[in-house]
C-alpha cells in the first residue's frame, strides 16, 4: 500500500464506522436519540475531525491524543447501547471490531506520529 494511501486509512476506517453507526442510531428508542445517540455520534465525528485535522498539522500528537480520547468515549457509550439493548449482538460485535481497528490504527500513529499511520 502507498504511503498517501496509508495517510488516511485510520480516518477511512473512522469515517466507515461513522456512516455504519448513523444508520444504527436512527432506530434507538426516541427516548435515548438525543442522550445516548447524540453522544455516540459526536464521539463518532469527533474521532474524524480529529483524525483528519492531525493529518495536516506537523505537531499531530495532541490532536491524536484527543482521537484516542473520543475513541475511549466512543466504545463505552457503544457497550452502554448495547447493555440497553439498542443494539444486538451481532452489530455489537461488528462495531466492536471496527473500533478495535481503530485504535490499533491510531496506537500506531501515536507511537510514530511522524509517519503515516500503519497497515
Amino acid at each position: 500500500m502507498s504511503t498517501k494511501a496509508q495517510e488516511f486509512l485510520a480516518i477511512k476506517r473512522g469515517y466507515d464506522f461513522s456512516k455504519w453507526l448513523l444508520q444504527h442510531t436512527g432506530k434507538f428508542p426516541k427516548s435515548y436519540r438525543f442522550s445516548v445517540a447524540a453522544k455516540l455520534e459526536n464521539a463518532s465525528l469527533g474521532f474524524i475531525e480529529l483524525t483528519s485535522v492531525a493529518n495536516m498539522r506537523r505537531d499531530k500528537l495532541p490532536l491524536l491524543k484527543q482521537a484516542d480520547e473520543a475513541l475511549a468515549k466512543l466504545r463505552l457509550l457503544f457497550r452502554l447501547s448495547y447493555e440497553m439493548r439498542f443494539i444486538n449482538l451481532q452489530s455489537y460485535e461488528h462495531g466492536s471490531k471496527l473500533m478495535n481497528e481503530m485504535g490499533r490504527l491510531l496506537g500506531g500513529w501515536i507511537k510514530n506520529p511522524g509517519a503515516a499511520p500503519a497497515v
